[in-house]
């Protein structure tokens, strides 16, 4: 009798073990990947794909810095930042990070202008933004001087004879 108490507590342990460990695996934080160097490359994936949006909640982050001459700067838009790796550091880290709705970007801080992506957390808009390189003003409209008249309408000076 003592022998069958002993055999169906550590079956019904077991059991328990079982369910915690199986219930502990779904409760993981999801994985996201930044990879940062060599060149000028920053990428930011989950699962072997590009992010562009995100569910708001926690994961584990795990940045491959391949350079001393950058790093890898997580931001919330107009909110907190955190540098996961610095300029000199190079090798492997892991952070866990909490994202919130809104949008967020990460970055080298030293090369922003050319190494930055942003993704959307939580539903959020990401607007797209196109820069315009031209000699218009950078805003697709034309501006005095630039012999366009402003609104189609010659200028003093534009070489079309002005009114």
């Amino acid at each position: 009798m003592f022998r069958a108490l002993i055999a169906t507590s550590a079956a019904a342990a077991a059991a328990l073990l079982l369910v915690a460990v199986g219930s502990g695996a779904n409760n993981a934080a999801p994985t996201l990947r930044g990879t940062v160097g060599p060149g000028f490359t920053i990428k930011l994936t989950k699962s072997g794909k590009v992010v562009k949006a995100l569910r708001a909640g926690t994961y584990r982050l795990t940045v491959a810095d391949r350079s001393a001459q950058h790093n890898f700067v997580l931001e919330r838009e107009r909110g907190a930042e955190r540098v996961v790796t610095s300029v000199p550091f190079v090798g492997t880290k892991t952070i866990t990070v909490r994202l919130t709705r809104g949008v967020w970007k990460f970055y080298c801080d030293p090369h922003a202008a050319v190494m930055a992506g942003r993704f959307a957390v939580g539903g959020a808009a990401l607007a797209t933004t196109h820069a315009v390189a031209d000699d218009r003003g950078g805003h697709g409209e034309a501006e005095p001087g630039d012999d366009r008249g402003g609104h189609g309408e010659p200028e003093p000076g534009d070489d079309k004879g002005g009114h």
